[in-house]
């Protein structure tokens, strides 16, 4: 399969429009990153790590969301993939840089669409009889408490690679906190608190103050074609997974479908 046959056409905007618009803009239209142009030509990507990143960092922390350019910003440095490339070698390289997805450029360096996981999910839907439990991650999983601070519980999910985590009381799970629901909490903070306060008061934002409360939850044995239909529809790249009490015991994400793909599409190798 090529990357032509399930690319979507992309969002885009320009380099000097306001953060706080492009927030807006990747809301309205329901997409995870914004192709940035300057003069009609690519010149960056941004998406909610993005942003949640740019305004966590201190020296910035006291200018409001409203007051920062889209290049400020931005990821300027982009992997490009093209229209024919196939799609197990795309989501191997989205594995091994790191990427939530990238550009789609024609042979005339044009933009054509953009390729990411929430578009891999959308292949998972036909899969019907595999369950969650062959392709969730179980171990070494990373969680945060709703006390916990905002800033410490990204910063724990950029190092660790992860675009979402379960938020949870022992191991039963109270809610979700992703790299989209960051960037908005960061995004009501830098408008909402007086700027004088805010070195001071983006300390005490916790997690609980941006997580999503009573996420959606899925069983080991769910078909993964019904988690992927879900996050398709909930805009979400991230599901706990829980046996009784709500406890938890993994998650399945829209990266474990991608190296799912990655694999052609078979199931990894069980080790005794």
């Amino acid at each position: 399969m090529q990357v032509s046959q399930i690319m979507v056409e992309p969002t885009t905007i320009d380099k000097d429009q306001r953060l706080s618009y492009a927030l807006d803009l990747l809301e309205k239209n329901k997409t995870d990153r914004l192709v940035v142009t300057q003069n009609g030509e690519l010149t960056g990507i941004l998406t909610y790590a993005d942003i949640a990143d740019r305004l966590g960092v201190s020296k910035v922390v006291a200018i409001s969301i409203s007051r920062l350019h889209v290049s400020s910003a931005m990821t300027s440095t982009v992997i490009t993939v093209h229209p024919d490339d196939d799609i197990t070698d795309v989501c191997k390289l989205m594995i091994e840089r790191g990427m939530s997805g990238c550009p789609v450029l024609n042979h005339d360096e044009d933009v054509v669409g953009v390729i990411g996981k929430f578009d891999i999910t959308r292949l998972i839907q036909k899969f019907e009889e595999i369950p969650v439990k062959e392709l969730m991650t179980r171990k070494d999983l990373l969680v945060a408490n709703p006390v916990d601070r905002l800033i410490k519980a990204r910063l724990d999910m950029l190092n660790e690679g992860v675009s979402g985590l379960p938020v949870t009381d022992g191991r039963r799970v109270l809610g979700l906190l992703t790299e989209k629901l960051v960037a908005q909490a960061m995004a009501r903070f830098s408008v909402e608190v007086p700027d004088k306060h805010k070195a001071n008061q983006i300390r005490k934002i916790r997690v609980v103050d941006a997580m999503l409360k009573q996420p959606p939850l899925v069983h080991s044995d769910t078909p993964i074609s019904k988690v992927a239909e879900r996050m398709l529809e909930e805009n979400l790249n991230t599901f706990p997974v829980v046996e009784e009490g709500n406890e938890l015991i993994g998650i399945i994400s829209t990266t474990d479908f991608t190296i799912f793909a990655a694999n052609k599409f078979q199931l990894p190798e069980k080790t005794e």
